[in-house]
């Protein structure tokens, strides 16, 4: 329920631009963050902007949310000189960032099918390559994330109208499934742009579950806190809104109660009044 009220909030222009703005501000300066490294996993660097791919679709819907992380970006990109010397791979990166963004748009909008598609052909297209077909085994994280969101969208649909541990795992799985399709357009266009060793790949079969879960939490976790604060907004709304209800209720019980039933008994006292004085006469 909150997560649809969400949206339809944002049919206000003038929320929608506060929406947007906040969302490219944090998505830029988030950009220039340096990764930082998993205490204890060796080789375990995590990039905080990714994490803003599926948080900006969330947010801000399939359309409007890809855009943001593009140019949030890419602002990044064009306005750092380091980059000028960067290879192409790297001015293609807010591609992927924009790609998680439109997934995890599609799955809090209920549009799950196209994300779905989306992110099961790049699994497949994987294997396209030499590479893939020898490295057949690195997307068994993907494969395990696609199955598990399936089955649990098929047996929680109903349970998802109020905020609850299943809104939660619906953002946290949706959020997973979009930052791994920023992770598989990232390996495919690497394979397509670079002369890569296999040995590459082989070295992030266990890395990059760890490290995108982190990211996917971190934006479900987000993206949580937003929707359950709008509940309670409503909720307290609602309270209010019945407790007025009941205080006007019980003063128009008090009004007929007293104030009617006084002006009734005077009308009635002087009508007897007169009708005595008539009989006097």
């Amino acid at each position: 329920m909150s997560i649809q009220y969400h949206y339809q909030l944002l049919k206000k222009r003038k929320l929608k631009l506060i929406y947007i703005t906040l969302a490219f501000i944090l998505t830029y300066f988030a950009s220039w963050l340096p990764d930082f490294h998993l205490q204890g996993m060796e080789g375990v660097d995590i990039s905080s902007v990714a994490a803003f791919g599926p948080l900006n679709g969330m947010l801000l819907g399939p359309y409007i949310g890809p855009i943001v992380s593009f140019f949030g970006i890419m602002t990044h990109v064009v306005t750092d000189t380091s980059h000028i010397s960067a290879n192409l791979f790297h001015f293609a990166t807010p591609v992927f960032v924009m790609l998680s963004s439109v997934v995890s748009g599609l799955v809090i909008t209920r549009k799950e099918k196209p994300a779905l598609y989306i992110f099961s052909s790049l699994i497949v297209l994987w294997y396209f390559f030499d590479t893939g077909r020898e490295v057949f085994y690195l997307p068994w994280f993907h494969i395990l994330v696609l199955f598990a969101f399936i089955i649990f969208y098929k047996r929680y649909q109903h349970k998802l109208m109020h905020v609850s541990v299943y809104t939660f795992l619906l953002l946290f799985m949706g959020s997973l499934m979009a930052i791994l399709t920023d992770h598989m357009a990232g390996n495919i266009t690497a394979l397509l742009m670079m002369d890569l060793p296999v040995r590459l790949f082989e070295s992030s079969v266990t890395v990059y579950p760890i490290e995108r879960a982190i990211l996917a939490f971190g934006a479900a976790f987000m993206m949580f806190i937003l929707v359950a604060a709008l509940q309670y907004s409503i909720m307290e709304l609602k309270k209010t809104n019945g407790e007025i209800d009941d205080m006007q209720m019980e003063n128009l019980i008090n009004y007929a109660q007293y104030d009617v039933k006084r002006i009734l008994d005077e009308e009635q006292e002087e009508k007897n009044k007169d009708l005595e004085d008539k009989n006097k006469d």
